[in-house]
């Protein structure tokens, strides 16, 4: 469908595709927050831990919840940004992006195989070892954080899907008598998919760990963190973002405010909750993405950082370019900070840092998010280095 006959309300020139600064910049800040998640993560469950370094890096965890999620958001954007009017054939665009994303996922799957074999003991490959290998093309396991690449790519696979259900509502959204009336029609859309959303995640989280099924259904719900429906709230407020950018923009920086306070609000109910079933241990798993209280966090959170990403686009300074460098490499900084950061934990984890495990851990994430960084912009300055760090580096036309 083209841009000129789109039902869609042509919030903004169609043919105006500038760069979109704030997506680098929280492309940046995502990469950053995923990389202390998990640095955090290494600590938090040593065993000389004192208790209140354990709670300090709970507090901190809750802080930073906003990173994978951010990142479906963007793909969202990016994906309605694009496409969402285009009447190009999608068919190249995937084979683009099984290039970019699934090929290089495939290339590290194989290296953590490698490297955690190694580390473990065990023969590179043994006799029996292929299912176990092939296992990790689909749901990883050696690469703790690759399945968010599994999940994500489903995005990119069911997009003529999510297009075509935009382009049908679309036509109501647009058939508004105003412009107000239109934005009322797509906030109580989200307002409903928000509460199925939340529904849904309460299932998750509460009901479907008793439900007893079996075949499909059971490998359906054991292996649910990796299946797209899980996640679909945050890549359609994505496509709402990439479809009407201006009025996204205006929303985030007048909601600012109030996300700010909505966002701190969950963040002391998510502490609350994590000091109250963790018992003696803290336990971060209290706080899965898959759950009601993470989801509104996380909405309230992400609200709330484009319309800071906004003002630090203005004027953002040094830490403007830092983001936007970090932005730039993050993909493939992502796939290899895992293997970074076990570098590190085996030199570690014989230490005795009792007291200091939240600054051990903070200064971890920044050896780890620095040298992941570096990796990334070296491979993708070498021949072939594409086939790890997909489209890192790259100049891109309209969007970060």
């Amino acid at each position: 469908m083209s841009a000129t006959t789109s039902p869609l309300p042509p919030s903004e020139p169609p043919a105006s595709r500038e760069r979109v600064g704030e997506w680098g910049l929280l492309r940046g800040l995502s990469f950053l927050a995923i990389v202390l998640q998990h640095s955090l993560g290494e600590y938090v469950y040593r065993s000389d831990i004192l208790y209140p370094d354990a709670v300090t890096i709970g507090l901190l965890y809750h802080f930073i919840r906003y990173g994978t999620l951010t990142f479906v958001f963007l793909a969202g954007a990016i994906l309605f940004y694009q496409y969402g009017r285009s009447s190009k054939r999608y068919g190249p665009v995937l084979f683009k992006r099984i290039g970019d994303i699934y090929v290089p996922f495939a290339c590290w799957t194989v290296l953590y195989w490698i490297v955690v074999q190694r580390l473990s003991g065990h023969a590179v490959f043994a006799v029996g070892d292929l299912p176990l290998l092939l296992q990790q093309f689909v749901a990883p396991t050696y690469g703790y954080h690759l399945w968010f690449v599994v999940m994500i790519f489903q995005f990119y696979l069911f997009f003529p899907l999510f297009r075509g259900a935009a382009a049908g509502i679309g036509r109501w959204t647009g058939a508004g008598s105003s412009e107000r009336a239109r934005a009322v029609r797509i906030g109580l859309l989200m307002l409903l998919l928000a509460l199925a959303y939340g529904w849904l995640m309460y299932l998750s989280y509460y009901r479907m760990p008793s439900w007893q099924t079996e075949g499909l259904w059971q490998t359906l719900l054991q292996y649910r963190t990796y299946e797209f429906p899980y996640y679909v709230f945050y890549f359609v407020l994505g496509g709402i973002c990439g479809l009407h950018l201006e009025r996204f923009r205006a929303f985030t920086l007048k909601l600012l405010p109030w996300s700010t306070l909505a966002f701190i609000g969950m963040y002391l109910w998510m502490n609350a909750d994590l000091l109250r079933f963790s018992g003696e241990q803290i336990n971060l798993n209290v706080s899965t993405y898959l759950k009601p209280t993470s989801f509104v966090a996380v909405t309230a959170q992400i609200l709330m950082l484009y319309g800071w990403a906004l003002l630090l686009q203005k004027n953002g300074g040094w830490w403007k370019k830092m983001l936007l460098l970090c932005g730039k490499y993050s993909f493939g900084a992502y796939l290899s900070h895992a293997m970074m950061l076990m570098f590190i934990a085996v030199q570690t984890r014989d230490l005795t840092l009792s007291g200091y495990h939240p600054a051990a851990a903070v200064l971890t994430a920044l050896l780890v998010a620095a040298a992941s960084l570096l990796l990334c912009a070296g491979l993708s300055r070498l021949p072939g280095g594409r086939w790890l760090t997909g489209g890192a580096g790259k100049k891109r036309r309209t969007a970060d």
